[in-house]
């Protein structure tokens, strides 16, 4: 990807938040399209059966029935590949360009929570203050990973009662 970014937008180096992304992105798709499958080969035949027998067109029939019968499914399946995003440490560490700076674009490199965790905490002199502060980052993604999980699960309950 590195190459590509750089040819693409002529930039220096292509180590960059866009490389990460892209790259988290394509690993993410993996998990997210196996789930998915799963959860819509779940829907029962007799949804599609008679859905067919009503004359519905195969997009009518994904639109209107699989879809809404699956919801649930295709909805943990982006969750798990969103979290499986968040927890990535080593690629990211490798494609973003690790730099310690706040990026003014796509195309600035930068340092994740996670990598930062990663790279620092086998340095860092227990109980210092650089220990503790990346203590502090781990309860942050902590507590984003919470309130991810926490928002599926009430949308969740939210597409149950609908």
């Amino acid at each position: 990807m590195n190459k590509l970014i750089i040819e693409l937008f002529h930039t220096p180096i292509g180590l960059n938040v866009l490389n990460g992304g892209v790259i988290l992105a394509l690993m993410s798709v993996p998990i997210i399209v196996s789930i998915g499958e799963d959860a819509l080969k779940a829907v029962p035949d007799s949804y599609r059966e008679a859905a067919i027998a009503l004359g519905v067109t195969r997009w009518q029939l994904i639109y209107r029935v699989l879809a809404p019968a699956a919801r649930n499914g295709l909805l943990a399946a982006v969750l798990l590949g969103v979290g499986r995003a968040v927890g990535e440490t080593m690629a990211v560490l490798m494609a973003t360009g690790h730099a310690v700076k706040i990026p003014t674009s796509m195309l600035d490199s930068v340092r994740t929570l996670t990598a930062t965790i990663a790279a620092e905490l086998g340095e860092a002199a227990v109980h210092s203050d650089h220990y503790q502060v990346l203590f502090i980052i781990g309860i942050l993604l902590f507590t984003i990973t919470f309130a991810i999980n926490l928002a599926a699960d009430l949308i969740v309950r939210g597409v149950r009662r609908g």
